[in-house]
C-alpha cells in the first residue's frame, strides 16, 4: 500500500511531520476496541506509527487529552517519541517502537523491576488532565452491550464499580496514569520498556496501574507481592496493602467490563453456563492460543475473580 491509499488526515500529519520525504511500507494495523485507525510507514528507512483516534460522541475531549498525556509521557521516556500531533483531527505521529508485548519469563529476571520502575516514572512526571471516570466508561459499555447483544452489563458488575469508585475517590487523581496497563500495552525493548496506546490515560490512582499489570502479566499472588515491593522500592505498609487491594478490585471490574463489551461485538454464542474457569487456567488458556478463548470467558472469570477478592 502507498501513502496516496491513505486516509486523507493521516497523510496530511505525516506530510505535516517529513514534508516532501517518500513514505515507504505502509501497513494497516489493528485499532483495538477504542476503534482508533492505524497505520505503520517507513521514512528514510526508519519505522514510525500514524494515528488517528476515533471520535467519541460521549467523550469529545478524549483526542486532546489522549495528545496532552502522550506529550507529557514522550517526554519523560515512557512513550514512543512523538513527531506530530494535531488535537483537532486525532492524529498522532510516532516512533514505530521494535519490542515485543509484555510476556514475563525466567530468561529476564529484572524484568519486573524495569516495568515497575517505567510506572514509577510515569507516575511521578507531570501531571495528566482528567479523564472520564471509570463509572461513566462502565455505563458507557452498558449501553453499547445492550445496543450489540439485547443485554447490558452484570448488574452485579456495576454495582461493584459504584461502590470502588467511591471507596477510592481520596486517590481517584493522585497521580498521571496510563489507566490500561495490558501487557499488550507495554513493549520491551533490550534498553528500555515503552507503554503505548494512552487511550483511556490521564489523572488516576498509581495503585490502579500497578494492580492492572497483575491482573495479566504477573497474575499469581507471590507475583503481585513482588510487583508492589518493586514499585515502592520496599514492603508496602498497612495503608497501602489495602489500597493495592482495592486497586486489584478496581483493575478486576475495569477488565471485566472490557471483555464483557468484547464478547458483545464479536457476538456468537455466549460461554457455556456453568462454574466459571479460574483465571489463572484462563490466562493459560489465552497465552496458548487466544483465537480460541471467547472474550466472554474471561470476562466471567475476572468476575468470578472480583467475587473471590471482594469476600471478607
Amino acid at each position: 500500500m502507498s501513502a496516496a491509499g491513505l486516509p486523507p488526515e493521516l497523510a496530511a500529519g505525516i506530510e505535516a511531520a517529513f514534508p516532501g520525504r517518500p513514505v515507504e511500507d505502509v501497513t494497516p494495523l489493528s485499532g483495538g476496541l477504542s476503534g482508533a485507525t492505524l497505520f505503520a510507514f517507513a521514512v528514510d528507512g526508519a519505522p514510525y506509527v500514524a494515528k488517528r483516534c476515533a471520535p467519541d460522541p460521549d467523550d469529545p475531549e478524549r483526542a486532546a487529552r489522549e495528545i496532552a498525556c502522550m506529550r507529557v509521557a514522550s517526554e519523560r521516556g515512557v512513550a514512543p517519541r512523538l513527531h506530530h500531533a494535531d488535537a483537532r483531527t486525532g492524529v498522532t505521529i510516532m516512533d514505530r517502537i521494535a519490542g515485543s508485548p509484555l510476556r514475563p519469563t525466567g530468561a529476564d529476571p529484572t524484568l519486573l523491576e524495569r516495568v515497575a520502575t517505567t510506572l514509577r516514572r510515569l507516575h511521578d512526571g507531570p501531571p495528566f488532565p482528567r479523564g472520564p471516570a471509570r463509572i461513566d466508561f462502565l455505563r458507557s459499555l452498558d449501553a453499547r452491550c445492550a445496543a450489540l447483544a439485547g443485554a447490558g452489563l452484570p448488574p452485579e458488575l456495576v454495582r461493584a464499580v459504584e461502590e470502588l469508585e467511591r471507596a477510592g475517590a481520596p486517590h481517584a487523581h493522585a497521580a498521571p496514569c496510563h489507566r490500561d496497563v495490558n501487557p499488550n500495552n507495554v513493549l520491551v525493548t533490550a534498553d528500555r520498556v515503552v507503554l503505548v496506546d494512552w487511550t483511556t490515560a490521564g489523572a488516576g490512582d498509581p495503585f490502579v496501574d500497578v494492580a492492572q499489570l497483575g491482573v495479566f502479566a504477573f497474575p499469581r499472588p507471590e507475583q503481585r507481592e513482588a510487583l508492589l515491593d518493586a514499585y515502592l522500592g520496599r514492603r508496602p505498609d498497612d495503608d497501602e496493602r489495602a489500597r493495592a487491594h482495592l486497586a486489584r478490585r478496581i483493575a478486576l471490574a475495569f477488565y471485566a467490563a472490557s471483555f464483557f463489551f468484547a464478547g458483545a461485538l464479536l457476538g456468537g454464542p455466549p460461554p457455556a453456563a456453568g462454574e466459571p474457569v479460574p483465571l489463572l487456567d484462563v490466562l493459560a488458556a489465552l497465552r496458548a492460543a487466544p483465537e480460541r478463548v471467547h472474550p466472554g470467558t474471561v470476562a466471567a472469570a475476572l468476575l468470578h475473580e472480583l467475587r473471590r477478592e471482594t469476600r471478607p
